[in-house]
């Protein structure tokens, strides 16, 4: 029974992971006039500066890929899920800086590869606060 909840755990986090990446990749295939006029509005509607805009995207986008990802690697039986979650987001992060060089307007940074991997290591965190926690009421249910 444990592996057949761990198996319906495996494919919804990959496919959470794999749906969120192609969201990620359309939002590099933006051109810089569509994604300076997305961040523009979101800056105006929030009264936050442009450039807290994009940079917390980038850190939320990945934290949440973090997440999944770990979801994904956490159901296989070994110890360990953070570092090929984290490591897959990060690979994931700077090919997506590639992929922005073929987008009108868009240029690769390192530092947004660097945003992004703090934002993966966040999201691959935060499931493993999550586990801990769930894991420890299972333990001491409450009285």
């Amino acid at each position: 029974m444990k592996n057949k909840g761990r198996s319906w755990r495996r494919r919804i986090f990959l496919a959470l992971s794999l749906l969120w990446m192609a969201v990620i990749f359309y939002f590099s295939g933006q051109t810089g006039s569509e994604s300076g006029a997305l961040s523009g509005s979101l800056s105006e509607f929030l009264g936050l500066p442009e450039w807290l805009i994009r940079k917390g995207a980038h850190l939320a986008e990945y934290a949440a890929l973090g997440f999944f990802l770990s979801g994904f690697f956490g159901t296989f039986p070994r110890r360990g899920m953070w570092l090929p979650s984290w490591g897959t987001a990060v690979l994931y992060a700077a090919s997506d800086e590639l992929h922005q060089m073929f987008s009108s307007g868009r240029t690769p940074a390192l530092r947004d590869v660097c945003i992004d991997a703090a934002g993966a290591a966040l999201g691959v965190a935060v499931l493993y606060l999550v586990t801990a926690f769930l894991r420890r009421c299972r333990r001491h249910p409450p009285e």
